[in-house]
């Protein structure tokens, strides 16, 4: 296991999503157990997970 910002996974995953992902988001740290058995299915809910904890709820 490894741990690596998610800017650097994106980077070296599927660049095309960088830009979809804000600053505090990119910056976040994840852990990776094996980084060439990941694939977009796995991708997709590591930036699901990290965009759902930065999240606010203003109005809460």
């Amino acid at each position: 296991m490894q741990t690596m910002k998610l800017s650097t996974l994106i980077l070296t995953v599927s660049p095309e999503l960088y830009e979809l992902l804000r600053e505090e988001e990119l910056e976040s740290e994840v852990i990776v157990s094996d980084l060439r058995a990941l694939n977009k299915k796995d991708i997709s809910e590591i930036i699901e997970q990290t965009i759902q904890h930065h999240h606010r709820a203003y109005y809460h």
